[in-house]
């Protein structure tokens, strides 16, 4: 399902001007009626937020050799501790999306 965002304002306004263009209802009752509109949707919206953005990371590492290589090129960099964990864990989210689905 596709997800469609628009400035509450900017909708009432295309929602009146095509109630009083379309349908020849005058100004101010168009003007109102497109405030309810939007004042249903805007109730109607989910509260919690989209999971779209979020990733679930398996357990187990990709299958394959790309992962296992990235991983020990980054250790035998002879860089310091704490910058190895900031690049691992940004190898480990990038790569995420190449995680196999359990």
């Amino acid at each position: 399902m596709t997800e469609l965002r628009i400035d509450a304002g900017k909708a009432e306004r295309i929602i009146a001007q095509t109630l009083r263009g379309e349908k020849g209802i005058p100004p101010a009752d168009a003007a109102a009626m497109a405030a309810n509109i939007c004042r249903r949707l805007t109730m109607a919206m989910p509260t919690s937020p989209s999971l779209d953005r979020y990733r679930i990371i398996s357990r187990e590492p990709p299958v394959g050799d790309g992962f296992a290589s990235a991983v020990a090129k980054k250790l035998t960099e002879g860089k310091s501790e704490l910058w190895n964990a900031s690049e691992l864990w940004e190898l480990v989210y990038n790569q995420g999306r190449h995680l196999r689905t359990n």
